[in-house]
């Protein structure tokens, strides 16, 4: 089931923890990374458990298929359930992750929280280059459900959706 969600104000003004919380994570390597308002263009971020990051592969394949210029960016929600520090989890995504492959660690969940995500399936954030959330996804990847995450991103590059009100589809 894919779940649209469409906004019309920033969603950095809305998080709790400001611009910071959402783009100060650290991946696997050590490097800073997350969203940011000075992009050049869309960012997407995918946003899954640590445990089903093999889950967005589809994904990220069939968003780059449609425009290979768009910005990914890869989240590993950790489970808060058992306590784990950043260099136990950085370690082994170096060890599963071609070194190509950039995951940030949301060790205290700011993601899942703050957009009230399930980290169990890829959650697809669409962001423009101002920060503002303009569509949400969710599920594991169908050609429908990214049929669905297609149109947005056409009406998105268009200029359509920023203009329109905030609404939800189920």
């Amino acid at each position: 089931m894919a779940v649209i969600l469409l906004f019309g104000q920033s969603a950095f003004s809305e998080v709790a923890g400001g611009l910071g919380a959402l783009s100060e994570l650290k991946d696997q390597h050590g490097d800073p990374g997350g969203l940011s308002t000075e992009a050049d263009g869309i960012q997407i971020a995918i946003v899954v458990s640590a445990k089903r990051l093999r889950r967005i592969k589809p994904w990220e394949r069939a968003i780059l298929e449609f425009d290979d210029t768009l910005e990914l960016i890869r989240i590993a929600d950790v489970p808060r359930s058992t306590p784990t520090e950043y260099q136990r989890v950085a370690e082994k995504l170096r060890k599963r992750l071609p070194d190509n492959v950039n995951v940030l660690i949301d060790l205290k969940g700011v993601w899942v929280s703050e957009f009230r995500l399930d980290s169990s399936t890829p959650n697809i954030l669409v962001f423009d280059r101002a920060g503002r959330l303009l569509a949400q996804h969710a599920g594991m990847y169908k050609r429908a459900l990214f049929d669905a995450l297609q149109a947005d991103l056409e009406l998105i590059q268009s200029g359509a959706l920023a203009a329109q009100a905030p609404s939800q589809e189920p």
